[in-house]
C-alpha cells in the first residue's frame, strides 16, 4: 500500500505538532493529523509512490523564490539564531510591532491570544496565528490603516524574560514568578527602572501549580512534605514515575521553591518543556505525576495540597484568586521604563476588563471581584460574605504590593456598582514570628492601611480589625507562607 509521509504543524494544541511526529497516511485517505484532524504538511519521500504532495510542492516554490530574490543569507542567519533573538519568526513582512518573551505558561495560549484581542482593538482585520521556527514561538499578525501589525511570542520559559529584555529583543516580559532581586538589578544597570515599581511590574491574573497523578491513581490529597518526598526520590512505600518542567520554566521555579526547597529534583525525573505534553504522558502512566499550571491539567487527577496546620485544598478558582491555595502564584508582565508606547498600550488592555476575560477563557484566573460561596469558604463568617480578594504587602512593610494596589480600584469599583448599601469589614492576619500582641497590632495596621486607600475611594468601612497570627492560610515555617498569611481580608455585611 502505498503510502504518504507528513507531520502536523498545529503547535500549542496537537502533542503530535510538538513533538514533531512523523505520520503515515495511506495513499487516498484524508491527509489530516490522526490526533487533531488538521491537514498534515508533507515530509519526506512518500512509500510506493502515491499521488503528488501538493503541500510539499508549494514549500519547495516558497524557497525558490526565496532563493531567487537573494533570500540565501536570510535562511542561513535563521538557523544561528538564538532563540531570545528579535529576527521575525513567521510570515508576514517587517518587523513585529510588539515582542513578548518569556513564560511558556503565558505564552503557549494566553500570550497568541491576548495579542489577538489587543490587534482587534486597533481596528485590525483578518487577524491570525503563523507559527514560529520553534514550536513555542507564534507570530500573531492583522492590518491597521492599510499597514501590516504583528505581535511576536517567544515562550522558552520565564527566565528568558529578563535576559530577553537584557538583551533587547523583547518589549515586554512575561513570567510566571517573581523577578529576582539579581535579575532587578541587572535590568536596572542597563537602564530599564526599577521592574519592581508598581507601574513595571503587571500582576496578569493567577494560576495554580496542579499536582497530577493518573486517574487511575487512588491518591487524592498529599501534604507539601509527602509532595517533596516524591519529586526528590525520597518517598518510601510505592514505585512514582516523575515528570517535572525544564530549568528555564518559572513553574519549575515555583515548584523548586514552595516544595523542595533546598532537595533536588530527583535524577530519574523525565523533563518537558510544554505542560500539555507532559499532562499526555501522565495520563498514559498509572504510576505517574507532575506538576503543570491548572489550564492545562486535562486528562489527569488533580490532588489536594495541604501545609502545615492548614486545610488541603485543590486548586479552583476561588482558592486560587484568594491566593489560600499551597501553590497559587501570580502570572506577570514586566514592562521597562523605556518601553515603548505600544508596550504599554498592550499592558492596559492585558489588565482591562476585556483582557482579564481572554485570561479567563484560557483557564487561569482573572482579577474580577465576587463574592465566595460558603462552600467554598474554609473559615466563613456568619452573618457576612466574604469578597474574592486578599491584600497583601510587600516583604516585611504595611505597604501594599503591586497587585493590591490595582485591588484597591477594583474593589472600589464593585463597591460602589453593586454593593454600596453593604458595610465593609476588613480584617489584618498576620504570621506567628514575633510575640502575640505585637502580631495583633501589625494586623490591625495592615488593616487599617487598606482602609485608608478605600477612604480616598470614598468608601468607609464599618469595621476594621485585626486577627494576630490566628487563622494562618500556609505554613509559617516557610517565607513564602509566612507572606501569604501577612493578608488582609474583605468582608461584607448582610
Amino acid at each position: 500500500m502505498a503510502l504518504r509521509n507528513g507531520k502536523c504543524t498545529n503547535y500549542g494544541l496537537c502533542v503530535k505538532a510538538d513533538t514533531h511526529e512523523a505520520q503515515s497516511i495511506a495513499d487516498g485517505a484524508d491527509f489530516v493529523c490522526q490526533e487533531c484532524k488538521r491537514p498534515l504538511v508533507g515530509v519526506g519521500a512518500s512509500a510506493g509512490g502515491g499521488k503528488p504532495n501538493h503541500a510539499r510542492t508549494a514549500i519547495i516554490a516558497v524557497v525558490l523564490l526565496l532563493l531567487i530574490g537573494g533570500g540565501v543569507a536570510y535562511v542561513l542567519s535563521r538557523g544561528k539564531q538564538p532563540p531570545n533573538s528579535s529576527t521575525s519568526t513567521a510570515g508576514g513582512a517587517g518587523a513585529p510591532v510588539l515582542r513578548l518573551a518569556g513564560s511558556s505558561t503565558i505564552g503557549a495560549e494566553l500570550g497568541p491570544a491576548l495579542a489577538e484581542g489587543w490587534l482587534a482593538t486597533k481596528g485590525a482585520p483578518n487577524i491570525h496565528r503563523e507559527p514560529g521556527a520553534d514550536p513555542v514561538e507564534t507570530r500573531v499578525s492583522g492590518v491597521s490603516g492599510g499597514q501590516a501589525m504583528s505581535v511576536e511570542v517567544k515562550a522558552h520559559g520565564s527566565a528568558t524574560a529578563f535576559s530577553s529584555l537584557a538583551g533587547g529583543s523583547a518589549d515586554i516580559g512575561m513570567a510566571s514568578r517573581k523577578i529576582t532581586p539579581g535579575e532587578a538589578a541587572e535590568l536596572q544597570s542597563k537602564g530599564l527602572g526599577d521592574l519592581t515599581a508598581n507601574v513595571n511590574e503587571r500582576v496578569l491574573g493567577l494560576d495554580g501549580v496542579a499536582v497530577i497523578v493518573n486517574d487511575a491513581n487512588p491518591a487524592d490529597t498529599m501534604t507539601k512534605d509527602e509532595v517533596a518526598a516524591v519529586f526528590s526520590g525520597a518517598a518510601t512505600g510505592r514505585e512514582w514515575h516523575v515528570y517535572a518542567r525544564d530549568d528555564k520554566s518559572g513553574t519549575y521555579d515555583t515548584f523548586k521553591d514552595r516544595v523542595l526547597g533546598s532537595r533536588p529534583l530527583v535524577g530519574t525525573a523525565k523533563r518537558f518543556e510544554d505542560s500539555r505534553v507532559l499532562a499526555a504522558a501522565v495520563s498514559q502512566d498509572r504510576n505517574g505525576i507532575g506538576f503543570i499550571g491548572l489550564p492545562y491539567a486535562v486528562g489527569v487527577k488533580v490532588l489536594a495540597i495541604s501545609e502545615k496546620g492548614t486545610t488541603p485544598l485543590v486548586p479552583n478558582p476561588m482558592t486560587i484568586r484568594t491566593e489560600s491555595y499551597a501553590l497559587s502564584r501570580r502570572l506577570y508582565l514586566y514592562v521597562p521604563e523605556t518601553a515603548k508606547p505600544e508596550a504599554r498600550d498592550f499592558a492596559r488592555f492585558a489588565l482591562s476588563p476585556a483582557g482579564q476575560d481572554i485570561v479567563e477563557k484560557n483557564g487561569f484566573i482573572g482579577q474580577k471581584i465576587e463574592i465566595i460561596p460558603p462552600s467554598s469558604d474554609p473559615k466563613p463568617m456568619p452573618s457576612s460574605e466574604r469578597l474574592s480578594v486578599d491584600f497583601r504587602f510587600r516583604t516585611g512593610s504595611s505597604t501594599l504590593d503591586t497587585k493590591a494596589v490595582d485591588d484597591i480600584g477594583r474593589v472600589a469599583a464593585i463597591m460602589n456598582a453593586q454593593f454600596s448599601g453593604r458595610g465593609m469589614i476588613l480584617v489584618g492576619f498576620a504570621d506567628n514570628t514575633g510575640t502575640a500582641a505585637g502580631n495583633l497590632a501589625l494586623s490591625k495596621g495592615r488593616a487599617e492601611a487598606v482602609a485608608e486607600q478605600m477612604r480616598r475611594h470614598g468608601i468607609t468601612p464599618t469595621l476594621v480589625t485585626g486577627f494576630g497570627q490566628e487563622l494562618p492560610v500556609a505554613d509559617n515555617r516557610t517565607p513564602e507562607g509566612r507572606e501569604k498569611n501577612r493578608r488582609v481580608e474583605v468582608w461584607l455585611g448582610k
